[in-house]
């Protein structure tokens, strides 16, 4: 049983989905994805994510998200409740969670059933804490921090998908941390086998488009390098970006593309010639993950690096967030095939020893194995 805060239908639509996601290596026989938002969402449009499995996906509650939001504080014992007693009808071998609301309703259904819970931890609340301005979404950040302690100093196990979320789940009580990062490219074995240049350069940066991971720096780069600059993503600063493409004549160099199947994102990475992206948080994203899989060079702004282990090492190309720097690092790395082709060969070799899908697949299903059997 997986409750997760997740409006799933937005993720189909988004092809942010990755075959046997809920299930790796066909471990359940029947997967249960509990939503905690009012999202409707086909169960054959995720069923990709379940394996083999047989998948049913259920609503925790139907009336405003906004309005149950705002009202969470108040109404939790009423989520516990509903929660609780749809455990008990589908009697659940184990639990998975996140670790804000939906690891509380976690931490209720092990301790009435009596079952195994698993809090997954993909992102460092306390940071987003500290970015966000005082006001209703800062409210409830804060008084979610609760729900965090509960869910995690009652786990089972934590499991984190990078390394710089341990002391975050060490800070809020985790008995065992467990990094396991996610399975990426699961139908993509084979990294990039030419690193021959295209006329011009092509450029891929993938992630969300927000305001704390604005490539902004990068396409202004465009002014000054021979490249064609892909950007795959939507969010909050989408028109952003496409206004300030317009605002400075780059749209024959700049291209946007607003959604696309994660496997055909993977399968379609080594056609390009560098991998590119920003962003302010203290994450490892799996967009890095998924290029440095297919043995992309990879750019990346170096504010975070210190605070990411995995983005200290000679398999990234670190920059300062100017479009001066990233110019220049492209400029390098177009200019010089060997320095190209090494660094994109040294994150291939990185990426197999650190976050192999199979490796991965089955640290997960070892896991699960402890606590089911």
């Amino acid at each position: 049983m997986f409750i997760v805060a997740d409006r799933l239908s937005q993720l189909v639509a988004k092809g942010e989905i990755t075959p046997g996601y809920y299930n790796p290596g066909d471990f359940f026989d029947e997967v249960h994805l509990l939503t905690t938002t009012n999202d409707v969402v086909d169960s054959a449009s995720l069923q990709i994510t379940a394996g083999k499995a047989r998948l049913v996906v259920h609503r925790l509650w139907k009336g405003s998200d906004l309005r149950n939001t705002v009202l969470t504080p108040l109404v939790e014992r009423e989520w516990r409740r509903r929660a609780v007693r749809l455990a008990e009808q589908i009697v659940p071998d184990m639990v998975r969670t996140g670790d804000r609301l939906t690891g509380y309703l976690g931490a209720a259904v092990k301790r009435r059933l009596q079952i195994p819970h698993v809090v997954s931890l993909h992102s460092h609340r306390d940071d987003l804490c500290v970015h966000t301005r005082w006001g209703p979404r800062r409210l409830m950040l804060e008084l979610e921090k609760r729900y965090a302690r509960v869910a995690m100093s009652n786990a089972d196990a934590v499991v984190v998908v990078y390394e710089s979320l341990v002391s975050y789940a060490r800070n809020n009580g985790a008995r065992r941390i467990e990094c396991i990062y996610n399975v990426i490219c699961p139908t993509t074995r084979k990294a990039k086998a030419s690193y021959e240049l295209q006329r011009p350069a092509r450029i891929i940066s993938v992630g969300r488009q927000i305001p704390r991971k604005l490539v902004t720096q990068l396409v202004l780069s465009m002014h000054s390098v021979d490249a064609h600059l892909v950007l795959v993503g939507n969010g909050l600063a989408h028109e952003q970006l496409r206004s300030l493409v317009r605002a400075n004549r780059l749209d024959a160099r700049v291209e946007f593309i607003e959604s696309m199947a994660n496997d055909a994102l993977c399968e379609s990475l080594s056609g390009f010639d560098l991998f590119a992206v920003h962003t302010e948080y203290p994450e490892f994203p799996k967009s890095i993950i998924e290029a440095l899989w297919a043995g992309l060079p990879v750019i990346v702004n170096d504010n975070q690096s210190l605070t990411v282990p995995e983005l200290q090492g000679d398999w990234v190309y670190r920059v300062k967030d100017s479009a001066e720097a990233y110019a220049a690092a492209i400029d390098h790395l177009v200019s010089s095939d060997s320095a190209r082709e090494q660094l994109g060969r040294r994150g291939r070799a990185y990426a197999e020893q650190t976050f192999d899908p199979r490796m991965m697949e089955q640290r997960m299903t070892e896991l699960y194995g402890e606590f089911v059997g």
